[in-house]
């Protein structure tokens, strides 16, 4: 650990990365709001339609704007629990929330990953909340997009907010500050035991 543990700079510094960090939730948020919106809208997207009436071919041969709406989770998993799926997803983001707030690690990849979790969980939770599917709209495929050769599931930017904060959170417990934090915690535990036998 640094000589900042000890200090007060420590929990000022964590405060400034908390909000900054509580900034960029409410920026992915609203952009993962306006642009399902948005592709709502472009793409005429009605909901109880699994595909939209229109797409539009962005990168041919590999990325397409496609309306889609999804009654499960990821993937498509557990179509038509809606109320299960939005209890479990609200459990899971007071969870995250009380994570995020109560956290004292320093680890930024930690902070920001949380940020991009929460803001995901919520943009699609509020999704379910309003017509009980979730609006996907980014296709990556590979051929023609009117009979592509393959094609990954259709998904929005809370989608990727989510994927990539889970593996900032991942790497930062297996690699980054979280693992070394993790790791001083334990020579602390184990030292603070050897003291008491001794």
């Amino acid at each position: 650990m640094t000589d900042d543990v000890m200090t007060g700079a420590r929990p000022q510094r964590l405060h400034k990365l908390k909000l900054v960090c509580a900034i960029l939730f409410v920026v992915w948020l609203a952009f993962d709001l306006w642009s399902k919106d948005d592709m709502q809208t472009r793409l005429g997207m009605v909901s109880g339609q699994p595909r939209s009436a229109r797409q539009i071919d962005v990168v041919p041969g590999f990325l397409a704007w496609q309306g889609t709406w999804n009654p499960g989770v990821t993937f498509g998993i557990a179509p038509g629990q809606t109320k299960l799926i939005l209890a479990l997803t609200g459990i899971a983001t007071i969870a995250l929330l009380a994570w995020f707030g109560g956290t004292r690690s320093r680890s930024r990849l930690l902070h920001v990953g949380l940020a991009l979790i929460l803001a995901g969980a919520i943009g699609n939770l509020y999704d379910r909340w309003q017509w009980g599917e979730v609006r996907d709209f980014v296709l990556i495929y590979i051929g023609d997009l009117e009979k592509p050769s393959w094609t990954w599931p259709n998904f929005n930017v809370a989608d990727s907010g989510i994927v990539v904060g889970v593996g900032f959170v991942l790497w930062d417990a297996l690699f980054g500050v979280g693992a070394k934090e993790a790791k001083a915690a334990a020579e602390v535990r184990k030292a603070a035991n050897e003291a008491k036998q001794a």
